[in-house]
């Protein structure tokens, strides 16, 4: 068994890329080791699909819905980044000190990173400044690679320049720190997919960028080292938003209230209902339980367009999302179809602060205001084949006999390494 495990997350990466022609640094790889389909988490989205690979379980017990949930406790939004205490499962680096104590891990832009308890691990804070654990390990970065890349005005953000500044940095954190486990996240054809959509030139395009600095990465590792990298998301190709929030504006279950600086925000407390919408996967929290009927004969009947699922109550189990956290009404779109969180119907509505109105809005930074700007979405199940995920490993044992895995299996997976060495001694 490999003393060490690399462990790359990456969204948007699908069985059909790993060709020569695309990934062909994967292709090798999975030409010496194993390669199997990957069924990606449901939801499909960063928060909650990285928590799936990371413990083994769902959203049903690990807690993470989505990329936000509203906090009835608190009566709030709570917004990523997500701190890792709102996970509610054991983690695998948590897991791995059990079966080998004294472990190292490094954990490297991950979601829900922050109060991790890792050994190594980088960030970037709100404000784009690099930040990382342990606190001193930012300055060596920095020096060695320089800045990390920031977006510079409104315009598109540096996409390929933060995946290769990360990807290099890495390297050099695993090679001097040498991790029992190393948990790197690779953002690159995700951000793409959901911009440009997940085909045609701008992705093909970003699969052959994504093999320029995934090959000299893979290159610096170790052959003794077990890499797997496995897909976190799928993104599918959309054609234009639905407005939830409007539907219950329109049934008069939303209660409105002046934004502090202009515009209209939603006023949690006083609606009957109101909708966080996540990319392909909204939760509809209910003030007047009642109203549970209405709203899902809503958006079964005369407001269905693009909604493929429409999950009341203990029908959430379903599609597990049985959990306190979920909306009491969840609806996933139909593959071509997104959720925006919208309630105003004119710009002069739409709220002008950073408070409460856009809680509901930025929880998810990847979506823009502007529709026109998404040709891509993620967070319902694949819709054909060509949307599966793929996991590759170095070595030819570490994937067993399953010829697909399920994204619930992959803490597993890397954890039977340590697991039969262990057993050997």
């Amino acid at each position: 068994m490999a003393e060490r495990v690399v462990l790359l997350s990456i969204p948007q990466l699908r069985h059909k890329d790993v060709t020569p022609g695309a990934l062909a640094s994967l292709d090798r790889m999975a030409g010496r080791g194993a390669l199997a389909e990957l069924v990606p988490a449901f939801p499909g989205l960063a928060a909650s699909s990285f928590a799936t690979l990371m413990t083994g379980t769902g959203p049903y017990e690990h807690g993470l819905i989505g990329n936000s949930y509203y906090d009835r406790a608190e009566g709030r939004v709570r917004v990523g980044p997500l701190p890792d205490s709102v996970v509610q499962a054991p983690r695998l680096w948590d897991r791995l000190r059990a079966v080998k104590p004294g472990a190292r891990s490094m954990l490297w832009f991950a979601p829900n990173f922050r109060g991790a308890t890792v050994d190594l691990g980088a960030w970037v804070e709100s404000d784009w400044q690099l930040a990382t654990e342990p606190p001193a390990l930012a300055k060596g970065l920095l020096d060695r690679f320089g800045p990390f890349p920031s977006p510079v005005s409104r315009g598109e953000p540096p996409r390929l320049e933060v995946s290769t500044w990360l990807l290099k940095a890495a390297a050099q954190v695993i090679a001097d720190e040498q991790p029992t486990l190393a948990v790197v996240r690779v953002p690159y054809l995700g951000q793409v997919a959901r911009r440009f959509g997940p085909d045609g030139r701008e992705a093909g395009r970003a699969i052959r960028e994504l093999e320029s600095i995934l090959a000299p990465f893979l290159a610096t590792l170790d052959r003794a080292t077990l890499t797997i990298a496995v897909t976190e998301s799928v993104t599918t190709p959309v054609s234009g938003p639905i407005y939830p929030n409007r539907v219950l504006r329109g049934l008069g279950l939303l209660a409105l209230k002046p934004d502090d600086k202009g515009g209209l925000a939603i006023d949690l407390g006083q609606s009957a209902a109101f909708a966080l919408a996540d990319h392909q996967v909204c939760h509809i929290y209910l003030n007047d339980p009642d109203q549970a009927a209405t709203i899902a004969s809503a958006f079964a009947g005369a407001h269905n367009d693009g909604v493929d699922t429409v999950a009341p109550g203990a029908a959430r189990a379903g599609l597990g999302l049985d959990h306190p956290r979920a909306g009491d009404v969840v609806l996933v779109a139909c593959p071509d179809r997104w959720f925006a969180p919208d309630w105003w119907l004119t710009a002069e509505e739409a709220p002008k602060s950073s408070g409460l109105g856009s809680a509901l809005i930025s929880f998810s930074t990847d979506i823009p205001l502007d529709p026109t700007h998404v040709k891509g979405s993620l967070g319902a199940p694949p819709p054909n084949a060509d949307y599966l995920g793929v996991i590759v490993a170095s070595q030819p044992n570490a994937l067993g006999s399953m010829p697909q895995v399920s994204a619930r299996d992959v803490a597993q997976l890397v954890l039977r390494n340590w697991e039969k060495s262990s057993d050997l001694t």
